[in-house]
């Protein structure tokens, strides 16, 4: 008798997991739900990220742009000053 209920056991046990595991089960529905959420998850920190590269990419041709602007201006000066320097010798 004792096998016989241990056997019992294990069809009950097989034809449990067999429904949990269906298309229509909450074992099923907790999975696609865990999905989605880390799918969320993955789409929140990529546009984080976006964002964080889109700002990086403004500060360096901020930077840029203002290096360029100071250098443009002390190449200019340095052009008037040899320009200057130039000119006073041959009057």
């Amino acid at each position: 008798m004792g096998v016989r209920d241990k056997l019992s056991q294990a069809s009950i046990y097989l034809r449990k997991l067999r429904l949990s595991l269906g298309p229509d089960s909450y074992f099923q529905y907790k999975r696609g739900r865990k999905h989605e959420r880390k799918q969320a998850d993955h789409a929140r920190e990529q546009a984080k990220d976006s964002i964080e590269r889109e700002r990086d990419e403004a500060d360096r041709g901020r930077e840029y742009e203002e290096r360029y602007t100071h250098e443009r201006e002390a190449d200019v000066l340095r052009e008037r000053t040899e320009r200057a320097g130039d000119r006073g010798p041959d009057r």
